[in-house]
């Protein structure tokens, strides 16, 4: 979209929805901004997720930015003229005896905050989803709030509003280093040449560490792909049918245009193959026409890791989201800005800075798929 400039206010490294809802959080504020994308806007983990957003999550600040989130993405087409293919229809948790009761506190928790999330029998989720078996499913709970959009359209829409506002979008520019000088931001290697800058945005996913090592910056993100498998053909199911997660194997499915897409931990599809027999048989006989993966960012909590590094003035960071990064990018990117820009925070994400694997302040995320 732009040449690569010699200098700005402030760089961002990585073009997906961190990335891009930062640049365009910063640029509408004024400020001179270059994001800086190897591949393409959206390309890399952002375009490979499965495009889900929900609400229920066992950690409140995550059931709280996902509330924010839900509404920005219920809002986006309008506010960005941009199609995103969001439709919610819910997120239905099968659980078997043994996750009961941490789901039931949970949604608790969701309720309290104005989530209409709700726990359920086995027996309704049956009548939401015909075709699926039951005979281990000791309840399952459910939100009609919960969906799916286009993930790269949600990144390539604040990236183009980014660029109305002035931001230069740089792609098949990859960073190889990050210029520090006694402690404080200078600017940024790339492929293509040197960006001078006394900010950066390091939103690069699993490629985020490799950056960061460099400075001294040590971040616990371990990379673990996940696959997605798209079928075709006809099946049992009704046209409208939630986001079915089979909790205790991770395997789940959703519709995906004409066909149905699966996926979960397995990384082939025979390994995939025992949980789509134990709980929605049908789609074994189905055509498997293509597949693709991505990578999740996965920490020891399985929380995102944001905030700004210690003793390196002018590094600010988000990655390590274990799976539910896409539809955290809309409050996330402003709160980037709101670092950089040293501005009141609108949601106090603190408790996700970086120390609390060192002071044991860690915040377990349970409902991770």
């Amino acid at each position: 979209m732009a040449e690569l400039p010699s200098s700005a206010a402030v760089v961002v490294i990585g073009g997906g929805i961190m990335g891009a809802s930062a640049a365009y959080h910063l640029a509408a504020a004024g400020v001179d901004v270059a994001v800086l994308e190897r591949d393409t806007i959206g390309s890399g983990a952002t375009g490979r997720s499965a495009g889900g957003f929900r609400a229920q999550f066992s950690d409140e600040l995550n059931v709280r930015m996902a509330v924010e989130n839900i509404r920005r993405l219920e809002r986006f087409e309008a506010e960005f003229a941009t199609g995103i293919d969001l439709t919610q229809h819910g997120y239905l948790f099968l659980l078997r005896g043994s996750e009961v009761d941490a789901f039931r506190r949970a949604v608790g928790m969701q309720r309290s905050l104005g989530v209409p999330s709700e726990l359920i029998t086995a027996e309704a989720a049956l009548d939401m989803v015909p075709g699926i078996r039951i005979h281990d499913v000791a309840a399952a709970t459910f939100c009609a709030w919960d969906g799916s959009c286009t993930p790269e359209s949600v990144a390539l829409g604040y990236a183009r509003a980014a660029s109305c506002h002035g931001a230069a979008i740089v792609q098949g520019c990859e960073v190889t280093a990050i210029a520090v000088s006694n402690g404080r931001i200078q600017g940024v290697n790339t492929s293509n040449g040197f960006v001078s800058s006394p900010e950066v945005v390091l939103t690069a996913g699993v490629w985020s560490p490799r950056l960061a090592a460099p400075l001294g910056v040590r971040m616990p993100v371990r990379a673990v792909k996940r696959h997605i498998w798209l079928t075709r053909g006809s099946d049992p199911f009704p046209r409208r049918i939630p986001l079915v997660i089979d909790f205790a194997t991770g395997f789940y499915f959703h519709r995906e245009a004409k066909g149905l897409a699966m996926g979960g931990r397995a990384q082939t599809i025979e390994d995939l193959a025992p949980a789509v027999i134990n709980r929605a048989p049908a789609l074994i006989e189905m055509e498997v026409t293509h597949s693709w993966w991505g990578y999740y960012a996965v920490t020891p909590d399985n929380n995102a890791i944001i905030g700004t590094a210690p003793g390196i003035d002018g590094l600010h960071y988000a990655t390590g989201f274990s799976g539910h990064g896409f539809q955290q990018g809309p409050v996330v990117g402003e709160h980037l800005a709101e670092l950089v820009l040293a501005s009141e925070p609108t949601f106090d994400l603190s408790p996700f800075a970086m120390d609390r694997f060192e002071t044991g302040s860690v915040l377990p995320e349970t409902a991770v798929i």
